[in-house]
């Protein structure tokens, strides 16, 4: 007998590079092991800032120069995870991986044609 296969998921707008956004189009932001673990790096990082700003009483007007030089020094240092892959022309921070702040690497692998299978929306052209 032979082995029945499903159709890919290619042109599914809930597919992305083989992986399934499903679950993230259906709740966004709610499953935290979808996050780029550097972006979730940096977010803590400047609430932190925020806080000992806030706490030295620091000028609103002098914040976002401190925050700059805070950054600039916290973006070259190592980054904090094995599969980045570095890609010039990628969203911050310049990884292969990262799509609107999500790892593309820790969602769900598509498993091919299912039941969300929802057809992508055509692109516009320009």
């Amino acid at each position: 007998m032979a082995e029945i296969a499903r159709l890919p998921g290619e042109g599914c707008r809930h597919f992305d590079a083989g992986r399934c956004l499903y679950e993230e189009h259906l709740n966004p932001g709610y499953d935290a092991r979808y996050r780029c673990l550097v972006l979730e790096h940096w977010a803590e990082a400047f609430d932190e800032f925020l806080s000992r700003a806030e706490a030295f009483r620091v000028e609103q007007d002098a914040v976002s120069g401190l925050w700059a030089r805070q950054f600039q020094r916290l973006a070259r240092r190592t980054l904090h995870c094995a599969r980045h892959e570095f890609c010039a022309a990628a969203e911050a921070p310049a990884c292969l991986h990262v799509v609107d702040g999500l790892c593309r690497l820790n969602l769900p692998a598509c498993e091919g044609r299912c039941r969300h299978f929802r057809p992508a929306e055509p692109e516009e052209k320009a």
